[in-house]
């Protein structure tokens, strides 16, 4: 009697084992199966596309558009004439160069525990980057005599000069300070006439220091090289030990603050004959396109365009510009101007050859529109293909493509 009941009793034990081991499987597989579909609830593409007027739209709540970081803003408005495109490149703005010369004949020597000035290296104004030991003869004493008497005549012109330009100047800047009788620009040109005459002077007092010591001092003193105006050396003509002659010139420094960008128009393209200004696009620089002032024509034509050759003034704020950079220009045209929109930089995207941009028709709806960018403007490109008023995605819309785009792999998975 006991061996059944203890039969029984291991019966029922491996049976209510058995039947806890087939629940926990099930209640395990039921969590792993909703673990499952919340997943790939997760992974669902969150974007609904449509096509709307024959182009996609994508469809996002706020939700979603928070999480992407979805932005829009409003175009501007912009009224222009047409423009076309005339290629050159930069050139060096000759104003800012400096040729630095022997003062007097004698010995190249270099100044003591410095180098010898190379091409790239910055000199700073009134930097003394060698020395000259003077070789005087007779004649050559003459001729200095004859150089301080011309360079002190130069000093009181300059004097002269700087005087009246500075008279000048005050008298611009009352005048353009009572209600604006002189333009701002009129008092511009009056201050960089006085900063000119300025180192006109300057130039002439340094020439009459130097030919005083030359004069002063015996044979075996050496004379001082000073650069008056310091920039970047861009041509040495000269070293240590050589030999030089009064007046031979040592070597050349450039400043590149401002450059010149000489570009020819198409043959057979006219320009706006009240250009005052252009759009210009360094190579490699196209999202930070330059104003360039116009300085006037060029002095040749290229016989390879035959075309109108202008030249322009560009500020090199950042100096990263040189000489010889390949440069795109966008001049106006004559005719009536045209009216659209400016589309930012931010906002445009590539795709199979075109430009697109994300327009929020809605709230929640986003489509795309191919759009031509005609010119470039300060912070974006002119546009006639949106409208004033038009709101485009400027932050987010590669993740609107790529949600379009995992749209279209779904629909195809799901037709296999």
């Amino acid at each position: 009697m006991k061996k059944r009941i203890l039969a029984w009793t291991l019966t029922i034990g491996i049976l209510a084992a058995a039947a806890g081991l087939l629940i926990w499987s099930y209640a395990s597989h039921h969590e792993e199966l909703t673990s499952e579909a919340s997943a790939d609830a997760a992974i669902k593409n969150p974007a609904k596309v449509d096509s709307e007027g024959g182009g996609p739209v994508v469809t996002l709540d706020d939700e979603v558009q928070e999480r992407m970081g979805v932005e829009a803003v409003v175009v501007a408005a912009m009224t222009r004439r047409r423009q076309i495109m005339a290629y050159g490149a930069l050139e060096e703005d000759t104003a800012g160069a400096f040729i630095v010369r022997a003062p007097l004949a004698g010995t190249l020597e270099g100044s003591a525990g410095g180098a010898w000035p190379a091409v790239g290296v910055t000199v700073a104004d009134n930097a003394r980057p060698g020395l000259i030991e003077p070789r005087l003869a007779p004649s050559d004493r003459v001729n200095l005599n004859d150089r301080l008497v011309s360079a002190r005549a130069d000093g009181e012109a300059a004097r002269a000069a700087l005087t009246a330009a500075q008279s000048a100047l005050t008298r611009t800047r009352a005048l353009n300070a009572d209600d604006k009788n002189v333009s701002d620009r009129a008092v511009q040109e009056a201050e960089a006439r006085v900063a000119t005459e300025q180192a006109h002077m300057n130039g002439a007092q340094q020439s009459i220091q130097l030919l005083q010591a030359a004069l002063a001092s015996s044979r075996d003193a050496s004379v001082p090289l000073v650069v008056t105006r310091g920039g970047t050396v861009v041509e040495v003509l000269a070293h240590p030990g050589e030999s030089v002659e009064s007046g031979e010139p040592l070597f050349r420094v450039a400043r590149f603050d401002q450059l010149l960008a000489r570009v020819d128009v198409p043959a057979g393209e006219t320009v706006a004959p009240d250009l005052t200004s252009a759009s210009i696009v360094p190579l490699g620089n196209d999202a930070k396109p330059l104003v360039g002032e116009r300085a006037g024509f060029a002095a040749s034509v290229d016989p390879k365009s035959q075309g109108q050759p202008f030249v322009f003034r560009v500020a090199n704020a950042t100096g990263a510009l040189r000489p010889g950079l390949s440069v795109t220009a966008y001049l106006e045209t004559p005719g009536p101007a045209r009216t659209g929109a400016v589309v930012p930089r931010s906002a445009v995207l590539w795709q199979g050859g075109k430009s697109w941009v994300y327009v929020q028709t809605e709230k929640e709806k986003f489509a795309r529109r191919e759009v031509a960018l005609e010119d470039p403007a300060s912070d974006g490109w002119f546009t006639r293909s949106l409208k004033p008023g038009d709101k485009v995605v400027t932050r987010g819309a590669q993740m609107l493509l790529s949600e379009e785009f995992k749209s279209q792999i779904r629909v195809e998975d799901d037709d296999n």
